[in-house]
C-alpha cells in the first residue's frame, strides 16, 4: 500500500519496513526520500497537496471516507478534494456528552459550506477504554493513543480506504549538551496507522502534509519556519502554537482556528489512557529519535 507517494516516508523497527516491535533494544528510524529537482522547480506546496488529493482519489476510488475532525488540517485537506471536484464522503466522530461539540459543529458548517455529504457517529470514548475495547485493539497494531485508536476503530468497522489527514508536527529535542529541531514521527503513535493498514488491509492515509518529499520540503523552507527552527525560543517547544497561523497565510481561504481537538476537555482521561496503553506495549531500551533532525531532513530531501 502507498501511505504516502510511493511510500517515500517510512519507518523501520529493527530494519523491518512498517514493523513491529520485537524486543526493546531494536532501532525505530525514520526515513524518506528525495526530491524531485525538475518537479521542485516548477510546483509549489499548494501544488502539492491537489496533487496528493488527485493521487489519493486515483488510488483509492468513490468509496474512500475522509474522517473530519472540525480542525484546519482537516479542512485543507477537504479543499484540496473539492479543487479536483471530488466531494468525498466525510465522517465526524462527535464524543458522548458533547465533549468536542464545539468542533462537531465545525465539521458541520464547513461540510454545509461546501457541500459534501457528512455522517455524524456518536461514540462513548470513555466506555471505548473502560471496557477493555481499546486496550485490547491498542495491543494488536501497538498504540498508545486513544485518539488514533479510535478512528482505527470506525475505520475498521466501515471497512473503508479512508483519509485521517495528519500534520507536519516539529518538535524541540532539548538536552543538556544541545538543542534542535526535529520533524516528528512517532512509533507508537504515527506509525501505528501503518501497522493498522498493514493487520486489517485497509488503505489509509494519516500523513498527507507529508505525502510527497517536495511537500515537505516547502514548508520546512517556508520563511515562518525557518525562524521557528533558527532563532532561540526558549518558550517554543513545538510547531503547534505557530502552525495554524502559517496555515492561514498559506491558504488564506481556510477559518482561523484555535488548535483543539475536543480532548482539551477529557485531558486528564487522554494522559491517564496513554500511561496505561503505554505499559502494554515492548518498551523501548535504545536511544531512539521519533523523527529526523530537522537539518538532516532537509539535507535527505534535497539528495545532498
Amino acid at each position: 500500500m502507498n501511505y504516502t507517494q510511493y511510500n517515500h516516508l517510512y519507518y523501520t523497527i529493527g530494519d523491518r519496513k512498517f514493523g513491529h516491535r520485537l524486543t526493546p533494544y531494536e532501532k525505530f528510524k525514520v526515513q524518506v526520500g528525495k526530491v524531485d529537482k525538475n518537479e521542485y522547480k516548477n510546483s509549489s506546496w499548494k501544488k502539492e497537496l491537489i496533487k496528493t488529493a488527485d493521487s489519493v482519489y486515483r488510488e483509492f476510488g468513490n468509496d474512500l471516507i475522509l474522517f473530519l475532525s472540525g480542525g484546519t488540517d482537516s479542512e485543507l485537506v477537504l479543499r484540496n478534494f473539492i479543487e479536483i471536484g471530488i466531494k468525498p464522503r466525510c465522517v465526524t466522530i462527535k464524543f458522548n456528552d458533547n465533549y468536542n461539540i464545539l468542533e462537531v459543529h465545525e465539521a458541520i458548517d464547513l461540510a454545509n459550506q461546501l457541500g459534501v455529504k457528512l455522517d455524524i457517529i456518536e461514540f462513548d470514548v470513555k466506555d471505548f477504554y473502560k471496557s477493555g475495547t481499546a486496550l485490547e485493539f491498542s495491543k494488536q497494531i501497538d498504540c498508545t493513543q486513544i485518539t488514533y485508536l479510535m478512528v482505527y476503530y470506525h475505520i475498521m468497522k466501515l471497512n473503508a480506504p479512508s483519509v485521517m489527514g495528519g500534520e507536519q508536527l516539529l518538535k524541540r529535542q532539548v538536552s543538556l549538551n544541545e538543542s534542535y529541531w526535529y520533524y516528528c514521527f512517532r512509533e507508537n503513535e504515527d506509525a501505528s496507522a501503518m501497522r493498522f493498514s498493514e493487520k486489517f488491509n485497509i488503505p489509509i492515509v494519516n500523513e498527507w502534509f507529508s505525502y510527497t518529499p517536495e511537500m515537505l520540503l516547502y514548508y520546512l523552507e517556508d520563511q515562518e519556519i525557518q525562524e521557528l527552527i533558527s532563532n532561540k525560543f526558549n518558550y517554543k517547544l513545538t510547531s503547534s502554537s505557530s502552525k495554524n497561523l502559517i496555515l492561514k497565510r498559506l491558504c488564506p481561504e481556510i477559518k482561523l482556528r484555535t488548535k483543539s481537538h475536543g480532548f482539551e476537555r477529557l485531558l486528564g482521561f487522554n494522559n491517564d489512557t496513554f500511561r496505561q496503553l503505554k505499559l502494554h506495549q515492548i518498551p523501548r531500551l535504545t536511544s531512539c529519535l521519533d523523527g529526523i533532525p530537522i537539518s538532516n531532513l532537509m539535507s535527505i530531501l534535497r539528495g545532498k
